[in-house]
């Protein structure tokens, strides 16, 4: 067995002595304004003390009362309100269905009017224009038409026309002059074969509320790049806010290193040098704070823009302050149900579907143009006349002959009477036959839509597969950002005890300044790095609720659909 010295024992005792003076020194909490260690001679006079730090921007808004404090679901819902891009995509929504209606104006009647005069004078050629007149003979001429169309929607259409005239003419051969005529006449197509079932204008009318459909889902993705951008901007202003603390912090080590140096200087325990260094670090590490105020103002200029439509708001004269911090809140995966989810509700799945069924749309109206027009047509009409009574003397009896009948004797209103109780009327059925023999138009449209079909389908099996990738990628994500958490915590709770023990090797002559300033930095560095893994977490969060589409269910999507209303109206 192996013998040890008294000097030996003696020199290990003395070893464990100092490892227990330095686990004992560093028990405690290193904070900013933290006193000199115990036992560090500082005492020739008071210390001086330590320039104040500025406040935040945050700090200064709660001081003078512009502070807005907004939790995540305040600031979604402000978004949903008043952002403009939703409103301009829900804006979008509203002129789709307006191409709705446009198509249905395809069945709108329509009325139309026909009124003139006319006056004619001619010379007398032959005896049928022998008129009273002598050498030439006149024909006035008035006419007051009314028609009335519309198309059906079974592919035909259907018009009414009714005319009436008033002529008045010295010619002849007139039985009575001015004479009355009026007519009605109702006229309707109705394809048998090709237009039946489909045509131009049922065609475009499924078509546009395929693309109101595909508006709508493109607003629920526009609502939901929104939800997702404003919560991680939401966070990225959290984080801006800490990491200006974490700035400031460092900033406040660098004051108390350079006034314990600045003091040991005084007393000659330590070098000029010492304080040169220290007063270096803290210009840099102000430096630091400057900038990264300069990154709260940017963070929340982009969270205003995005919950605010008017540049006059009363938000642009408040400060954003988030009541909630990136603290760490652990995430459970359901990777079978993600995958449901997104499968299930996502809109580039469901703007594929309707691009397909446009597709087929097309198709059937392509199929259309290939069949045999048979289109039964017909009309029934009834006509009327009227005017004075007219009589013819017999030169050999001397007595007078009606004309025409008594009936028929009156105006306008006469002649409309007779349409009804005339009996004249006149109808005709037949068929209008068109037999397609080669259409090379319809058969190159027919065959592009067959392969734009086909290329639908190849396009959502590629699009499941990235989707079902996105999913994965942003649960691994997840999980990558969760150790990375773990990692930093880790990194971030050695570094402030390697800050410690170098503080106190320092104090106790075994170190030097540069080594202290080094450990503040890597400490400060740490704390940096385990707020972003927060912050890189919070926002993997967010990134798989969005791959799996259900940031719509959590969120206040009805105030969305209502942006509009709420946007600046052109006047």
């Amino acid at each position: 067995m192996q013998k040890y010295s008294a000097g030996q024992f003696l020199s290990v005792f003395k070893i464990l002595l100092v490892v227990l003076t330095l686990s004992v020194s560093t028990s405690g909490v290193l904070s900013a304004g933290q006193a000199p260690a115990a036992g560090q001679d500082l005492t020739q006079g008071p210390l001086p003390p330590l320039p104040p730090l500025p406040l935040s921007p945050t700090e200064k808004a709660e001081k003078d009362g512009t502070a807005l404090r907004l939790t995540l679901k305040d600031v979604t819902k402000m978004a949903l309100k008043n952002n403009l891009d939703i409103a301009i995509q829900d804006t979008n929504e509203v002129l789709s269905q307006q191409a709705i209606v446009q198509a249905y104006g395809q069945y709108d009647p329509s009325l139309t009017v026909g009124l003139g005069v006319q006056s004619q004078k001619s010379p007398n050629t032959n005896l049928a224009t022998e008129s009273s007149g002598g050498n030439y003979s006149t024909m006035d001429y008035a006419n007051w038409n009314f028609g009335f169309q519309q198309n059906v929607r079974t592919g035909g259409n259907y018009s009414v026309q009714y005319n009436s005239n008033r002529t008045a003419s010295d010619v002849g051969f007139f039985l009575f002059s001015p004479q009355y005529n009026t007519s009605v006449t109702l006229t309707f197509t109705q394809p048998l074969l090709r237009n039946l079932r489909i045509d131009q204008n049922r065609g475009q009318i499924k078509l546009a509320s395929l693309d109101l459909k595909t508006s709508d889902s493109q607003f629920k993705a526009k609502v939901v790049d929104i939800i997702a951008n404003i919560q991680g901007q939401y966070w990225d202003l959290a984080g801006a806010i800490r990491d200006y603390e974490i700035k400031r912090e460092s900033v406040r080590l660098a004051q108390i290193t350079l006034r314990d140096n600045t003091r040991k200087v005084e007393i000659g325990v330590l070098a000029a040098i010492s304080v040169t260094e220290a007063r270096a670090t803290l210009a840099q590490r102000e430096g630091d704070m400057i900038q990264a105020e300069e990154k709260i103002y940017d963070a929340e200029n982009n969270l205003l823009t995005m919950i605010s439509n008017d540049r006059k708001a009363e938000v642009w004269s408040q400060v954003i302050v988030p009541a909630e911090t990136p603290a760490f809140q652990e995430y459970k995966i359901d990777y079978a149900a993600a995958i449901k989810s997104a499968l299930t509700n996502r809109p580039e799945l469901e703007q594929s579907d309707i691009a397909f069924r446009k597709d087929e749309v097309n198709q059937r109206l392509y199929e259309e143009s290939h069949k045999w027009q048979f289109d039964l047509k017909g009309s029934f009409g009834t006509t009327g006349v009227a005017g004075p009574q007219t009589y013819i003397t017999d030169p050999l009896t001397g007595q007078r002959e009606v004309l025409i009948a008594p009936e028929m004797v009156g105006g306008i209103g006469i002649a409309n009477k007779l349409l009804l109780t005339g009996g004249f009327t006149n109808w005709t059925v037949g068929f209008n036959i068109q037999v397609p023999i080669r259409n090379r138009t319809a058969d190159a449209q027919l065959a592009q839509v067959k392969i734009q079909k086909q290329q639908e389908l190849m396009k959502r099996k590629n699009l499941e597969q990235q989707i079902q990738a996105e999913i994965r990628s942003a649960a691994q994500k997840i999980e990558t950002n969760r150790r990375l958490v773990e990692s930093a915590r880790a990194a971030s709770a050695y570094a402030e005890e390697q800050l410690k023990g170098e503080q106190i090797r320092f104090d106790n002559g075994a170190s030097e300044t540069f080594r202290v300033l080094d450990r503040q930095e890597n400490y400060a560095a740490a704390q940096a790095a385990e707020l972003q893994a927060l912050i890189s977490y919070k926002k993997s969060i967010i990134a798989f609720e969005k791959a799996k589409y259900t940031l719509l269910e959590s969120n206040d999507f009805a105030t969305a659909t209502r942006s509009h209303e709420d946007a600046p109206k052109f006047k």
